[in-house]
Formats: structure tokens, sequence, C-alpha cells
């Protein structure tokens, strides 16, 4: 991987890219302007010199521009303008799904400590979403007293007297 600071004045944000612009007022774009705020900038933009392109990272560009920043820390690629547009995609198309209970389980985890938790850009009503999906209503398991018990129909093995619940 070549990682370079660029100068912003020769980043030029790809016309063709194809994801939806986020404008500053956009609450996606307030979350990725926290997270950076919080950590940093952890992950590079990925930009062609071949064209002065960037072909990925046009969200966090914004943020970085908003910023005032003069130069920027950058993957750099030399592709033509297909691979180029081709590379654009695969950055905004392939990426991982959750894995859904460590994924509940590592915010419960974050949750119950002294972080805000919105700097993961999850917010209060998405982490409530995603909780709700693993919530077993209580109902479901009723309490259980002696009585339960009186509801079990049982058999009686001819061979050793002993009762089975069925």
């Amino acid at each position: 991987m070549n990682i370079q600071k660029i100068p912003i004045r020769k980043i030029n944000p790809a016309v063709y890219n194809p994801r939806i612009d986020l404008k500053p007022d956009d609450p996606e774009y307030q979350k990725l302007k926290r997270s950076i705020e919080e950590f940093g900038f952890v992950e590079p933009l990925v930009w062609n010199k071949r064209t002065g392109n960037l072909v990925g990272g046009h969200q966090r560009f914004k943020v970085l521009l908003e910023q005032g920043l003069k130069e920027v820390e950058c993957s750099v690629v030399d592709l033509d303008d297909a691979k180029e547009k081709a590379l654009n995609i695969a950055l905004n198309k392939i990426s991982g799904d959750w894995d859904m209970p460590k994924l509940k389980d590592l915010i419960e985890e974050l949750d119950a400590g002294d972080i805000d938790i919105e700097i993961t850009g999850y917010d209060t009503v998405e982490i409530e979403k995603l909780m709700n999906q693993f919530h077993v209503p209580d109902e479901d398991f009723p309490e259980y007293d002696e009585s339960t018990a009186d509801d079990v129909k049982t058999v009686t093995c001819p061979g050793c007297g002993h009762e089975f619940p069925v």
C-alpha cells in the first residue's frame, strides 16, 4: 500500500461517484464527522495519481474539507479510467455482514462503560432496534412453580416402573 500526504487542492471528487452525496445537516454526515473528531482520521482516502480523482472516501473528504485540512493521507493508486471506476464501485459495494449476536454483545459492553455509544455511528433508535431483535418477551417463559408440573403427562415403564414425561 502506497500511503502519501496529498495536498487537498490536488484531490478531485469523482463526478461519477454513485454514492448519495451527504450534506452537512444529514444525520449520517454528522455521525461520520463525530467519528472523525473522536478517533481522528484513521482510514486513508484512495486517490488515483493518474487522473487526480478521489476513488474512495468521498464522504470523509467532505468532512476533512470542512475541518480546513491542507493535505491528507491517501492510499495512492495508478489506474486507468475503467479500473478506477471499477475500484470506486468495489470500495462502495463490497463489505461484510454483521454477526448480529456479536455486534449486540459488543454494543452492550461499550454501553455499560463510560463511552458515548453514539460515537460508533449507531444512534439510540438504531441501538434500541438492534437490542429488540434479541429480546424475548417474559410471557414466553412463565415463572416456574410446583403447579407447573401438574399438567405434565407421564407414562410408566412396564419393565422398571419408572415414570417418564411425555
